[in-house]
C-alpha cells in the first residue's frame, strides 16, 4: 500500500513538472479500457459558457471546439474525474451596410443567462467581437469569472489600465503587443532607421496601438518616426495632403528652395500604416498618385487575412494603378497556425494531423486554431485550479493561466499580462498573392526570416543618401596659381635690389626710390595673400583658419593701400607740379607723399582693428545647392556641396566702408590725377606716365575681381581663379610699369641698359637743366595759356 501511494506521488510530481517544463499532458493512448472511457465521460460535470454567432455565413466556431474538446477527453490525463460541458450562448450579430456588427444587448443577455444558470460556469470562451467583450468582461470581474477570448485584438484590452478594468480577461489570440514588436523587428532586421507612418484617427482599433507602436520604435530600437499622417473618414479628401508631408522632396523643388523645404527634412521610404482595409485601399490610392511606390518605398500594413480589399474598385484608382500601388508591399498578422507541422503538441498529436482534421470541419474558420488552442488552456487551468473535494478556486485558474507553457497548434501557448505571446506571419505581396517572407514568435522573442527571394525586390534605403561634399579649391590649381604668386614676389623682391643698387641714379632718385620700395612692399603682401587665399581645413585647422582669415584680409587690404597710395602720391606730386609753373623751384618733398600714405594707411587699421573688435570672424560651413548624380534617376543620392566660410555678422558694413574709402580717395582721385597728368613726359619723373596706366589698370582689375568674387562666391575654384588672376595681374602689371621703364633701353640691337651704360647718373648739369625746360616748356603750354610776364 504504502509503495502504491509513493507511485502514485511520483507521477503526480512528474506530471506537474512536465506542466512546468511545457511538455505535454497527454497518456499517450493508454486510455484503451472502455471501462476507463465511461468512468471518465460519466464524472464530475464542469460547466463552460461558449460565447458564439451562430449565423449563415459568418464563421461557426463549435467545430472546432468539440475537436478540442474530444481530444482533452480522450488523449490527456488532465480532468481525471471531471468532464467539461459546453453552455452556449449566441450573441448575434446584424447587417448593416454590408457589415456584421455584433449586439451588446445581446450578449449581455447571453452573460446574464449563464450567471442565472445553476451550476454556473468556472470559465467562458468567447466572444468574437469587441462591442460585446468589453462590457462582459468588465462585468465578470465582480463574479471572478475568467473569459478567454478566441478573436479579441483590440487594443484597449492591453492598455496601462485594462489589467484593473478587465483583471479576469484573457485572450489566447495574440494582440498589438506582437504585431508591434513583430513591425520592430523586421524594421530593426534591415537596419532602417527612418520611418514614417499614418493611422487612422477615428479608429481606436488602429490609433491605440498606433502609439505603442512609434513610441517602441524610437526608444526601443532608436528609429527616428519623421512624420505621423492622421487620416480618417471624415476628412478622406485630406489623406493625399497627409501624405504629402511624407514625400521625398521634387528634385525642382530642392533645386528652387531648398533652405526652405521643410519637405526634404523627411524623405520617408518606409511607411507603417495602421487603417481599416478600406482605407488602406484608400492611402494606396493616394500614394500612386503622389509617386510613392516601387522599388524605393516599402508600405508595411496590417494583415487583414484577406486579400479581397485589394480587388476592389476605386474611385480614383484603375485595377492596374491599384495593382502598381501594392506591389511588395508587406502585411503584419497573427498566424493562423505554427510552421512546423510535424511537431508534436499537447495531446501528444502531430500539429499537422490536428490543423487537417479541423480544417476539414470548417476551412473558412480564422479562429479555429484559437478555439482549439483556448479550450486546451482553460482545461489544463482548471485542472490547477480544482482543490481537493471539487471545491474550485478562481484564484488558482487565473495563475494557472497566466502560468501556462505547453506547445499548443498555434504555436506555444504562453501568457504576459493576460495577453497570448503568440506567432506572428510577416507576408508580402508578390505577383498577386501573399508569400510568407518572416515570422516572429513572442513566446520566445523571436525573429526569423523564411523567404526573402521576393522576385524583383531588395531591401530599399530609409531615406535618400545625404552625401555631405566638402568643396576644397582644386590642389593644382592652388599650387599653380602659389607658383605665379610666388613668382611674382621674387619679381619684386629683384625689383626691389635694383632699386636699392641704383638709388643713387638719376632715374631712380628723381622717381622716389622710397616710395618706389613702398610700391614692392604692397605688391609682395598682395602676392602672399593670394597663396593664403588658397589655404584650407586641409592643411590647416579651424582655429588656424579663423586666423588666416584676418591675415589675408588685412595683407590684401594692407598691400592694396601701400601699391596703390604710394602711385596715388607720386602721381598728385607730377599733377601739383605740372598745373602750377611756379612751384618749380618749390621741391615737393617724399615727407609730404608719405604723410598722404600715412593718413591711408591710419583710415584702414582703424576699419580693420574695429571690424576685429566689433565683428570677429568665425569658421563656418555653408551649403550649397542640393546635386542629384544622372546615374540615380531614382533620387537614391543626393550630394550636399558645402564650402568653408570665413564668417562675420557685419562684414558687409565694414567691406563697405572700406570700398568706399579706396574707392573714392583711390580710385575716382587716382583716375583723375593719372587723366590730368597723360601729357607729361619728364625723364626726371619718367615714371608720371606708366603709374598713370598702372592706375587705369588696378581700377579695372579691382572692379572686376570685386564683382566676381561676390557672384561667384558658391564656386571656389572659378573664385579663386579668377580673383588670384586678377590680384597677380595687375601687381605684376603695376610692378613692371613702374620699374621696366627705368632700365630703358638706348638701342634695340646694342642692347645698351641706361642703368649700365651710366650707373652714377651723373649728365652734364647744363644738360638737364636744358631738357628740363624744354620738356616743361613744351607740357606747361596748353595746361597754362597765360603770357608771360
Amino acid at each position: 500500500m504504502i509503495i502504491h501511494l509513493l507511485i502514485s506521488l511520483l507521477f503526480a510530481v512528474r506530471a506537474v513538472e512536465n506542466y512546468e517544463a511545457g511538455e505535454e499532458l497527454s497518456c499517450k493512448f493508454k486510455m484503451r479500457d472502455p471501462f476507463d472511457l465511461q468512468r471518465r465521460h460519466g464524472g464530475i460535470p464542469l460547466p463552460l459558457g461558449v460565447f458564439t454567432v451562430q449565423k449563415e455565413g459568418f464563421p461557426d466556431a463549435l467545430p472546432a471546439i468539440r475537436t478540442a474538446l474530444s481530444h482533452v477527453h480522450t488523449r490527456s490525463c488532465i480532468l481525471q474525474g471531471y468532464r467539461l460541458e459546453m453552455i452556449v450562448k449566441d450573441t448575434h450579430v446584424s447587417l448593416f451596410f454590408g457589415r456584421h456588427l455584433c449586439k451588446t444587448s445581446q450578449g449581455m443577455k447571453a452573460l446574464f443567462d449563464l450567471i442565472a444558470s445553476r451550476p454556473r460556469p468556472v470559465a467562458i470562451l468567447g466572444g468574437q467581437c469587441t462591442e460585446v467583450n468589453e462590457p462582459i468582461a468588465m462585468a465578470l470581474k465582480y463574479w471572478q469569472i475568467v473569459q478567454l477570448s478566441y478573436a479579441e485584438t483590440h487594443a484597449k484590452f492591453a492598455s496601462s489600465d485594462s489589467h484593473e478594468l478587465f483583471p479576469t480577461f484573457f485572450r489566447v489570440v495574440p494582440g498589438s503587443r506582437n504585431t508591434n514588436m513583430a513591425k520592430c523587428k523586421f524594421v530593426n532586421h534591415f537596419g532602417w532607421k527612418r520611418v514614417g507612418t499614418v493611422k487612422q484617427n477615428d479608429q481606436p482599433r488602429y490609433a491605440l496601438p498606433h502609439e505603442a507602436l512609434t513610441t517602441r520604435l524610437e526608444h526601443g530600437f532608436g528609429v527616428k518616426i519623421a512624420h505621423t499622417a492622421g487620416v480618417n473618414w471624415e476628412q478622406i479628401e485630406t489623406v493625399g495632403a497627409e501624405l504629402d508631408e511624407l514625400k521625398v522632396c521634387d528634385r525642382r523643388l530642392i533645386h528652387l528652395f531648398f533652405r526652405f523645404s521643410r519637405f526634404c527634412e523627411r524623405d520617408v521610404r518606409i511607411i507603417l500604416v495602421d487603417v481599416d482595409e478600406e482605407m488602406a485601399a484608400t492611402v494606396l490610392c493616394a500614394g500612386y498618385h503622389r509617386g510613392m511606390y516601387g522599388d524605393n518605398y516599402v508600405w508595411i500594413l496590417p494583415g487583414y487575412h484577406s486579400d479581397k480589399w485589394l480587388n476592389k474598385t476605386h474611385d480614383n484608382c484603375t485595377a492596374e494603378e491599384m495593382k502598381e500601388a501594392a506591389r511588395n508591399h508587406f502585411s503584419v498578422e497573427f498566424a493562423l497556425t505554427r510552421r512546423d507541422v510535424d511537431t508534436k503538441i499537447i495531446g501528444n498529436t502531430r500539429a499537422g494531423d490536428v490543423w487537417e482534421e479541423i480544417s476539414n470541419l470548417d476551412p473558412n474558420n480564422t479562429w479555429r486554431g484559437y478555439l482549439y488552442d483556448g479550450l486546451w488552456t482553460l482545461a489544463i487551468a482548471l485542472s490547477h485550479s480544482m482543490g481537493d473535494n471539487a471545491e474550485f478556486s478562481h484564484h488558482k485558474m487565473i495563475e494557472a493561466i497566466d502560468n501556462s507553457s505547453f506547445q499548443g497548434l498555434t504555436g506555444k501557448v504562453k501568457f504576459a499580462n493576460n495577453e497570448r505571446l503568440g506567432l506572428v506571419d510577416i507576408k508580402q505581396w508578390s505577383e498577386g498573392e501573399y508569400i510568407p517572407f518572416a515570422m516572429y514568435d513572442g513566446a520566445e522573442d523571436e525573429f526569423k526570416i523564411i523567404d526573402s527571394t521576393a522576385k524583383g525586390w531588395s531591401p530599399p534605403l530609409d531615406s535618400t543618401i545625404t552625401e555631405r561634399r566638402r568643396e576644397h579649391i582644386s590642389s593644382l590649381l592652388f599650387l599653380a596659381m602659389s607658383l605665379l604668386a610666388l613668382i611674382g614676389i621674387f619679381l619684386a623682391l629683384i625689383f626691389l635690389l635694383i632699386n636699392f643698387r641704383y638709388r643713387n641714379h638719376r632715374f631712380i632718385k628723381m622717381s622716389s626710390p622710397n616710395l618706389n620700395n613702398i610700391i614692392i612692399a604692397g605688391s609682395i603682401c598682395t602676392f602672399a595673400s593670394v597663396i593664403m587665399l588658397g589655404l584650407d581645413t586641409r592643411i590647416v585647422s579651424p582655429d588656424v583658419f579663423v586666423w588666416l582669415c584676418y591675415m589675408k584680409t588685412w595683407t590684401l587690404c594692407i598691400g592694396f593701400t601701400l601699391s596703390f597710395g604710394a602711385m596715388f602720391s607720386k602721381t598728385w606730386r607730377v599733377h601739383s607740379i605740372f598745373t602750377n609753373i611756379r612751384m618749380d623751384r618749390k621741391a615737393i618733398k617724399d615727407s609730404k607723399l608719405f604723410l598722404i600714405l600715412g593718413v591711408l594707411l591710419f583710415i584702414d587699421i582703424c576699419v580693420l582693428v574695429t571690424w576685429a573688435f566689433l565683428s570677429p570672424f568665425s569658421y563656418t560651413v555653408t551649403e550649397l545647392p542640393h546635386i542629384f548624380p544622372e546615374f540615380q534617376p531614382e533620387d537614391n543620392i543626393v550630394i550636399i556641396p558645402e564650402v568653408e566660410k570665413c564668417h562675420s555678422s557685419h562684414s558687409g558694413v565694414f567691406q563697405a566702408i572700406l570700398y568706399v574709402v579706396k574707392g573714392i580717395l583711390m580710385v575716382i582721385l587716382g583716375c583723375f590725377l593719372a587723366w590730368e597728368t597723360r601729357h607729361v613726359n619728364v625723364p626726371a619723373l619718367n615714371d608720371s606716365k606708366y603709374i598713370g596706366t598702372s592706375v587705369y589698370c588696378c581700377v579695372v582689375m579691382s572692379v572686376l575681381g570685386l564683382s566676381t568674387s561676390v557672384i561667384l562666391q558658391e564656386r571656389v575654384n572659378e573664385m579663386f581663379s579668377l580673383a588670384s588672376f586678377f590680384v597677380i595681374f595687375s601687381t605684376t602689371l603695376t610692378l613692371c610699369l613702374v620699374f621696366v621703364p627705368k632700365v630703358r633701353c638706348h638701342s634695340i640691337l646694342g642692347g645698351v641698359i641706361e642703368l649700365a651704360r651710366n650707373p652714377v647718373g651723373n649728365e652734364p648739369r647744363a644738360y638737364r637743366r636744358g631738357l628740363m625746360k624744354s620738356v616743361v616748356a613744351k607740357t606747361s603750354q596748353p595746361m597754362s595759356p597765360q603770357p608771360r610776364s
